[in-house]
């Protein structure tokens, strides 16, 4: 059976010509959550644009707006910066820019008569790896698991799957142009 990285490595050498469309975004963060078992919409892939990080997935991100790399509380601009990776398995606990917390990713019939309860989608649990080229940093990739609580939210990560994370984002990063 072949390792993630080589199977990314594969995903990448198919989508290098385009380059990170929607469309790519889309299928590498399918993948993703495939192998760290989440949901795709716990799959963030940023591209570094000038100074900022722009939303590649999940695509209602694009529009919200985009991080700057100078921003002090968000954790991928620090990914970006410092091009070390991170696991934070207590992340709701932590000092953190939330404001793409609060958009609505899955669409799901409201029930009458009852409020939208966005605490089942906060973050609780956060993988983030920089994506570095021949350029520098070219991009991000953040798995989260989300929940009411941490326990809610699945397993905690582990070294292993930030290894697996950093080695895919290294297999990656010719796509993201």
């Amino acid at each position: 059976m072949a390792t993630p990285v080589m199977a990314f490595a594969q995903i990448a050498n198919e989508c290098e010509a385009d380059g990170l469309t929607p469309k790519n975004g889309e299928r590498i963060a399918t993948e993703l959550a495939k192998v760290f078992g989440v949901k795709n919409t716990e799959v963030g892939i940023m591209r570094v644009d000038r100074s900022n990080l722009m939303f590649v997935f999940p695509p209602k991100l694009h529009n919200v707006g985009s991080i700057p790399l100078n921003t002090t509380g968000s954790v991928a601009a620090r990914t970006a910066t410092t091009k070390r990776a991170e696991i934070i398995n207590n992340f709701a606990q932590t000092k953190h820019t939330s404001i793409f917390e609060a958009v609505e990713l899955e669409s799901k019939p409201k029930e009458i008569g009852k409020e939208h309860d966005h605490s089942i989608h906060m973050i609780q649990k956060l993988m983030s790896a920089p994506v570095v080229g021949g350029t520098g940093t070219v991009g991000v990739i953040q798995v989260c698991r989300k929940g009411q609580s941490a326990p809610s939210a699945g397993p905690d990560f582990t070294p292993q799957d930030l290894q697996k994370l950093v080695a895919v984002a290294g297999a990656l990063a010719k796509c993201f142009k």
